[in-house]
């Protein structure tokens, strides 16, 4: 039994997920952030012991060296690139919505203002059925070709990167007496 879905329906209900998949790319990289910070939100460090490099220092002398986590590690910030989505469809019917009255006082709901107030209109809207067979395929089969891309990190984020790379360095240096 086929089963009629109207196309921009369908349209917007694909452009949402595709929005909805980017915002949670971006909730995960955010997350990921956290990571890099303990509870008291200040920066995860390493520490490393290495040969001093202060002006008289001797071969057996070494700097403590304290380098935050975030900057050291490479920063994969993704974002959706381009989306192809292709399906299976039959054009059913033309379908003329409700009639719609566009009144002054009511707000135009993302429509340009053109319309003349009191003026009715009516949105035809074409039907699809997505539950036909297409070759040996399934019924309503959905093809989905998602690419993402590494992009630069956001203003925010380099400034972030940046603080945390000026405050890496040398913060004790042991002398060892012979």
């Amino acid at each position: 039994m086929p089963t009629q879905t109207p196309l921009p329906g369908l349209i917007e209900a694909m452009a949402g997920a595709v929005i909805d998949a980017q915002d949670r790319i971006e909730k995960r990289q955010l997350a990921n952030l956290g990571d890099y910070f303990d509870d008291d939100n200040r920066p995860k460090s390493i520490v490393m012991r290495m040969p001093s490099m202060q002006p008289g220092a001797t071969e057996s002398d070494e700097d403590l060296y304290r380098a935050p986590l975030l900057p050291l590690v490479s920063s994969n910030f993704l974002r959706i690139k381009d989306v192809e989505i292709s399906f299976d469809a039959d054009l059913g019917s033309l379908v003329h919505g409700a009639e719609e009255t566009a009144s002054e006082d009511a707000p135009n709901k993302g429509k340009r203002g053109w319309r003349r107030g009191g003026e009715p209109t009516k949105t035809p809207q074409v039907q699809v059925d997505t539950t036909i067979k297409a070759g040996r395929s399934k019924a309503g089969s959905v093809h989905v070709v998602l690419r993402v891309e590494g992009s630069e990190p956001t203003e925010g984020a380099a400034r972030l990167m940046n603080h945390l790379t000026q405050t890496q360095g040398v913060f004790r240096t042991f002398r060892y007496e012979e």
